[in-house]
């Protein structure tokens, strides 16, 4: 019998409305009265969130010229969330798909699936959007839950404060400060039934020298992926036979934290890290070259930065930051092919002379640097104005034989400013912009205005119209995809194959390439931020209405053709306009030893193909289709998180995703934990557990459990 919480959808908009109207209703509690004050003076018993993200200004959630999901690293740890990208199912609007288990996908309010570059992500201010092919490897992200101190996502547009790219939404991960990590902990996290190939094991030590905190950390994530995929036939259709998966991932990271003194107005912040991965790949997904050997994935990343920040008095400040990174992937096979005389020029095989089949080793290997220089100073001109204003300049390198035939790089420039002014006590106004030049694509602006109406100190109405670009990367605007055969066998095939580029079936095809434009989006939002000291705890609700125009997007199939089966496409192009509309709910009550928080969305979105490559209705209806494909038109979470005492605690958490590809997801988790302390020690013991209330694949049909029910172990030590 299905879950009684399978009806959801359907009241979930209802319960947060009555949470949001039960809190209003007089008498209820009393309400706060305005204070006259400016808000940031106000008297708060329980003053709102600090927001650093969205503006770049510390701000109260009151005047943020937009809507922001704050993720505690505690409240995920107590869920038992044992995967970065899952904690973004607490976030309203958000969907998390896969194209396999080591591959997921995070996006707000959907759009393309298989990489999702729209979305900007950070860590301590540090961009992760990769460089050639734009998208954000989440596997492995070198930030451990047990690291996090906060997530902060703006939903919206935020191209004003972060620049180009940051288009949909800006997810900035803050790590936890070495002053707060001083001495040992250990954690270790186990699947013992449904995933038992999972594993999570974390280590830090930190202290004080002098001047100087310090954090090292070591992290290992590990899983054996999902359990099966559907077989196909000789024509590359899914079958109902089933067989194992191939697509676990085994990784492993080093970082270092410090944080140095050097007196009462300077700061010297430090971070490093390495990250070394293993991923398999199923070979179904490289079946037009019949791999021979399995086609995984290694690499190494590295990554280094260091702030100052210099605040010669509480009313101006401002910080220097220089980072670099790098990302290595390495992906090699051996590849055989029945039928050479297919792959080879007219001419080349003299007539009666029979070529015999032939192997060859092909990669996808590729190499991104990234180097970024940006200073930002704000200044506070008095209790209702201060402004930030900053310039920045960024490289990227990339290389790989295979996609662009040698390396190439880009450029950008970037200058913003945003100013936040309070000319009466029941209004905060925000104003800012970016302007960047890119070496690629020319120069843009991206403006934000917002209007924050404050009814008291804990009631806002905010109006927010933003504009923000995304550009084509260099795959898509400048690609040269080819592989070239190494090592190929009988020799006799040596001079017509050895070290020569060629297709993906080693042809002599490549892609017809059309000049792209930079995609923009046009945010418009009214939300509605509320909370209310009740008798015995604090409500917390914010509702937001959005009608977004996202115009020129780049839409389109970049596939070579891998075998007679599989069509040769490539028809990128600046070709779909969308409007999305919708609203989403966002709710947080704290009681004594309890809180409960509950999120929904709903999406409607309407597109319309505007290129002129395609007059097939039926091609022109699948172009837009592809950039829905991780739209989602309901979706949301529950939680539940208790402390009973003497160190006992539980949770449970629900999410739900509706019309996602035409697939249904919705889990259960719970979570059950003990601690002791003794002295200077802390231990955890604690339970999680899974399960998955349908039985639909993961958002594609090759991600399947064989069990619903998944169960783990967890213990913590800190001393």
């Amino acid at each position: 019998m299905r879950h009684a919480l399978l009806r959801m959808p359907g009241c979930a908009p209802a319960l947060l409305a009555l949470l949001l109207v039960w809190g209003a209703v007089p008498g209820v509690v009393a309400a706060q009265e305005w204070s006259g004050a400016g808000v940031q003076d106000a008297p708060h018993t329980d003053a709102l969130p600090q927001v650093l993200t969205t503006s770049r200004l510390r701000q109260s959630k009151a005047q943020t010229p937009g809507t922001v999901t704050i993720l505690e690293g505690e409240l995920l740890r107590d869920l038992g969330v044992l995967n970065l990208w899952d904690a973004f199912r607490l976030v309203p609007g958000m969907t998390v798909g896969y194209v396999g288990s080591n591959d997921p996908v995070v996006s707000y309010h959907g759009t393309v699936a298989v990489e999702q570059r729209r979305l900007q992500v950070l860590v301590d201010g540090r961009s992760y959007y990769n460089a050639s092919l734009a998208d954000m490897d989440w596997t492995n992200l070198p930030v451990p839950i047990d690291a996090i101190d906060r997530i902060e996502v703006t939903r919206g547009p935020n191209a004003a404060a972060y620049g180009a790219n940051s288009f949909l939404a800006v997810i900035n991960i803050i790590t936890r400060s070495p002053s707060d990590t001083h001495g040992v902990e250990l954690r270790g996290t186990q699947g013992l039934r449904g995933d038992d190939g999972f594993g999570h094991y974390y280590g830090s030590v930190g202290s004080k020298t002098g001047p100087l905190d310090w954090r090292l950390s070591v992290n290992q994530r590990r899983s054996d992926g999902f359990d099966f995929r559907y077989r196909r036939d000789a024509s590359g259709s899914r079958t109902d036979r089933t067989r194992n998966s191939r697509d676990g991932y085994d990784t492993l990271s080093i970082n270092y934290s410090g944080e140095l003194a050097l007196g009462a107005t300077d700061r010297l912040a430090v971070e490093t890290g390495y990250h070394e991965l293993n991923e398999k790949v199923d070979p179904s997904e490289y079946d037009g070259f019949n791999p021979i050997t399995n086609p995984d994935i290694t690499g190494e990343d590295w990554h280094g930065s260091i702030t100052w920040h210099h605040e010669p008095s509480a009313d101006r400040f401002f910080e220097l930051q220089l980072y670099h990174q790098t990302r290595d992937r390495r992906q090699g096979w051996r590849a055989s092919f029945p039928d050479p005389e297919a792959v080879l020029d007219d001419g080349a095989v003299p007539d009666g002379v029979t070529i015999p089949a032939f192997e060859t080793d092909v990669n996808e290997d590729l190499e991104e640097t990234r180097t970024h220089i940006e200073f930002q100073q704000t200044n506070v001109f008095s209790s209702t104005t201060q402004l930030v204003f900053g310039a920045s300049y960024r490289e990227d390198r990339y290389e790989s034989d295979t996609f662009f035939n040698g390396s190439g790089e880009t450029n950008r420039s970037r200058v913003f400013a945003n100013l936040e002014h309070q000319p009466t006590p029941w209004l905060t106004t925000n104003l800012g912009g970016m302007w960047e030049d890119d070496s690629l694509s020319g120069s843009f602006f991206s403006p934000r205005g917002a209007a924050n109406i404050h009814f008291s100190d804990n009631q806002t109405l905010r109006f927010v119209f933003s504009r923000a670009h995304r550009l084509p990367d260099p795959f898509e605007s400048r690609p040269d995809w080819q592989y070239r055969g190494e090592n190929v066998t009988p020799e006799e095939l040596r001079p017509f194959l050895e070290g020569q580029r060629r297709g993906p079936n080693l042809s002599t095809a490549s892609p017809e390439v059309r000049p792209l434009e930079e995609e923009t989006i046009t945010s418009r939002e009214i939300s509605y931020l509320y909370q209310k000291r009740m008798t015995t705890g604090l409500f917390q609700g914010e509702i937001k209405l959005f009608r977004d125009s996202l115009d020129n997007l780049i839409s389109g199939v970049t596939n070579l053709g891998l075998n007679e089966n599989d069509e040769s496409r490539w028809d990128l192009e600046n070709n779909v306009d969308q409007t999305q509309k919708g609203f989403e709910l966002e709710a947080n009550l704290e009681m004594r030893g309890s809180r409960l928080r509950l999120t929904y969305g709903y999406l409607d979105t309407e597109g319309r193909y505007t290129g002129e490559r395609e007059s097939d209705p039926e091609r022109q209806r699948e172009l837009v289709s592809l950039e829905q494909r991780l739209n989602a038109r309901h979706s949301g979470s529950v939680a539940w998180i208790q402390r009973f005492g003497r160190g006992i605690s539980g949770a449970v958490s629900y999410y739900f995703t509706d019309q996602l590809r035409n697939f249904h997801f919705e889990r259960l988790d719970a979570r059950v934990s003990r601690r002791w302390h003794l002295d200077t020690t802390m231990v955890e013991l604690a339970g999680v557990y899974r399960h998955y209330l349908t039985e639909d694949p993961l958002y594609r049909k090759d991600n399947n459990w064989a069990d619903q029910n998944h169960l783990f172990a967890e213990a913590r030590l800190r001393f």
